[in-house]
């Protein structure tokens, strides 16, 4: 899966030349980050703009995805807001097109429904770093959720390595990479059969894919 990061093709984060620049494009999903204000939920990187004319809900995110059947990564800055996310999307009828990244605590497993999860570092944390030495421990304690929702890890390729990747895989565990921009990088790892890679080049990203295929 190729996941389009928030503002690839230089178009912004979060915003409707965002969608619009993501409407004709074949990659299977899209990335929005997810903050919630005065009870509603709305897309914001580091918070929701002040100006209620520039918010976008995340109703309006939701509702692209199903128009243009995308999956999309609701990358959450918080935590607690699985439950509300999960419920918008079970209302709409997407929740087969959502899968979480981002700041989701082990408690909230137990509220994905029928989204998907890919944990980031601090969901683990605590308990183990991420080295090729800890990739079972990490996946026996994924596992004892016993949750098909939780799919693997989501990490950063700047600070892991091929090698990390490929054993983590070996294992079971589901990869999900991001943010992958350099060009050379990204066409040597699009076709090593992981989940998921999210970058900001979408259409270097599928020519690369399909020149592979």
């Amino acid at each position: 899966m190729i996941t389009a990061h928030g503002g690839a093709l230089n178009t912004g984060r979060n915003t409707y030349a965002y969608f619009k620049a993501m409407e004709n494009l074949g990659m299977e999903a899209i990335e929005v980050d997810i903050r919630k204000k005065g009870g509603e939920l709305y897309l914001g990187h580091t918070h929701v703009p002040l100006f209620k004319s520039k918010r976008i809900p995340l109703r309006y995110a939701f509702e692209f995805c199903k128009k243009f059947n995308k999956r999309i990564n609701c990358d959450v800055k918080s935590a607690g807001l699985v439950k509300p996310v999960q419920q918008l999307a079970e209302e709409m009828g997407i929740e087969h097109l959502v899968y979480f990244t981002g700041s989701v605590s082990p408690n909230e497993v137990k509220d994905l429904g029928g989204c998907d999860l890919y944990v980031n570092n601090s969901f683990y944390a605590s308990k183990y770093l991420l080295t090729i030495g800890n990739l079972l421990k990490i996946k026996e304690y994924l596992d004892s959720f016993n949750s098909e929702r939780v799919k693997g890890i989501n990490i950063n390729y700047l600070l892991t390595n091929k090698e990390l990747w490929l054993k983590a895989m070996e294992l079971g565990i589901g990869v999900s990479i991001f943010t992958v921009d350099i060009e050379q990088v990204l066409e040597q790892i699009i076709d090593l059969g992981f989940d998921n890679i999210t970058t900001n080049k979408v259409t270097s990203a599928l020519k690369f894919r399909e020149k592979n295929n």
